[in-house]
């Protein structure tokens, strides 16, 4: 880490009022030049405002902005980059029907003559994947890649802008080990080149690895700034949520109940060959493997989104033909995907509303008209029961916290009646407490019959809550194992596939 006397970035008791919330209050946070800095906290707990504030997309109520000695205003998201502040948010916002290089130049397109140089624009791509180090042709549309593909295509574009500060919010949380391996060496190396970076995450091994100091934010407040050198994930999760926390593993279930999901000779377009396995009434299944290895596929063709080639599915010994999500739903599936705000949540539609929809029908009232109290009880249970934080059902879902709308998701289904739920990467982008929240009602509903499937990169996550875990690899199941079987390394060494 390079010391200087004036750091990179200063936030200087940051206040920020939403109606009935206090989201920052004083909150200050200082980044040196060459640091990476850490920013962690519960879902709720500010930071997301506090970025908000950074890159221009709120205006702070009460503090100051202080780039390399200097106080700033900053009125919009341009006006952050033009003062060289970059952020890559968790939610990508890349437009899929473009291509890499267009995406890269978007709102600066390179002209010449009065006409588009498309070439400067390639080049400019070119060198952006470069400095990421990635090998990618820039003509394809962003459309096309992969989830981790788009997250670092994102990051590249916003290098391309040479920050001096940089502000990522879990930037891993859809890449894989290789990926994340990727990545770390690039932030390491603009560290090195005196680039300030703000890293936002929930992953404390990433945490202490990379990062050199960390702000805890609790409640809008700082409560700590403090070095890692020495800390252990024990002590970051005890100075965020104010007291030791382990993770939640589950006892284990059954593979004695009835067998309540079924698929044999699953393929998808030369990506997945000849999946099968049974999940049974009280069950949990994960599945894993290396980005690409097909585990995604799989979950998405349970579920209804992807069409087979080849294979069967079976919902409790009855075959179901998938051929859209309405089928999964029909035969009793829910699948809740990686892409929680573009695939699961209506953001603008109250709590109540998100978690009412598929089962509406069940309470209409004569012809048309849904019956409003019971509506209003049901929903209520559920955010009762699987312990959704909210002042009101009726405020808009796109309110609350990560954790908090995964586990809105997942009442969802439960007041649907689903048999089997099928999820990506559940706790994606939910910090320590509201994680063991959501590894508890899983391992409910499995006690209350249900059968499970989740796919997870994280390996703790696998062996805290899977009964059974399937390893993937080129698109075919190549191991079975359960966690008494099997610690963290030789799980990690069964995904990369070592011997």
């Amino acid at each position: 880490m390079i010391e200087t006397a004036a750091p990179a970035l200063e936030l200087k008791a940051l206040s920020k009022r939403f109606p009935g919330v206090l989201a920052l209050d004083n909150a200050s946070l200082t980044v040196r030049r060459g640091e990476i800095h850490a920013v962690i906290g519960q879902n709720g707990a500010g930071k997301s405002t506090m970025i908000n504030v950074l890159a221009g997309m709120l205006a702070a109520d009460a503090g100051e902005i202080v780039l390399s000695g200097r106080a700033v205003a900053i009125q919009s998201t341009a006006e952050a980059i033009a003062l060289g502040i970059a952020t890559v948010y968790q939610e990508l916002s890349l437009l899929p029907n473009l291509t890499i290089a267009e995406n890269i130049a978007l709102g600066r397109e390179p002209f010449r003559n009065g006409l588009l140089d498309r070439s400067a624009m390639r080049t400019r791509a070119k060198a952006a994947l470069e400095r990421m180090n990635l090998d990618m042709n820039v003509d394809v549309r962003i459309g096309s890649l992969s989830l981790a593909e788009r997250q670092l295509v994102e990051i590249a574009k916003a290098l391309s802008h040479h920050p001096t500060v940089l502000v990522l919010d879990e930037p891993t949380a859809a890449l894989a080990q290789r990926e994340t391996e990727r990545l770390f060496a690039v932030l390491r190396r603009l560290r090195s080149e005196g680039m300030a970076i703000v890293y936002v995450s929930h992953r404390f091994r990433e945490i202490l690895d990379l990062c050199d100091r960390a702000t805890v934010l609790r409640n809008g407040r700082v409560v700590a700034t403090t070095e890692l050198a020495e800390l252990t994930e024990a002590d970051l999760t005890e100075a965020m949520v104010g007291s030791a926390t382990e993770l939640y593993r589950r006892e284990g279930g059954t593979s004695s109940g009835e067998v309540r999901l079924e698929c044999a000779g699953l393929s998808w377009r030369g990506r997945v060959h000849d999946v099968g396995f049974r999940v049974h009434a009280g069950e949990i299944v994960g599945l894993t493997g290396l980005l690409g290895a097909g585990q995604n596929e799989v979950a998405r063709m349970l579920g209804g989104d992807l069409v087979p080639s080849a294979g069967t599915i079976r919902v409790n010994r009855h075959p179901v033909a998938m051929r859209s999500p309405a089928d999964g739903v029909a035969a009793g599936i829910c699948l809740l995907t990686d892409e929680r705000k573009s695939e699961g949540i209506l953001p603008n539609l109250a709590l109540r509303e998100n978690i009412a929809l598929p089962s509406m029908a069940r309470r209409r009232a004569g012809g048309m008209f849904v019956a409003a109290g019971a509506e209003r009880a049901a929903v209520a249970d559920e955010v009762r029961q699987f312990g959704v934080v909210t002042s009101s059902i009726e405020v808009p879902i796109r309110t609350l916290s990560g954790g908090n709308q995964q586990k809105a998701l997942i009442a969802r289904w439960h007041l649907a009646d689903a048999a089997v739920f099928v999820l990506i990467e559940p706790t994606r982008g939910v910090d320590v407490a509201a994680r063991a929240e959501i590894y508890r009602r899983l391992d409910a509903l499995a006690a209350a019959g249900k059968a499970i499937v989740f796919v997870s990169s994280e390996i703790p996550e696998l062996l805290a809550l899977a009964d059974r875990i399937l390893v993937l690899r080129d698109g075919r199941v190549v191991r079975e194992t359960r966690p008494a079987e099997t610690g963290e390394e030789r799980l990690n060494l069964l995904i990369q596939g070592a011997r």
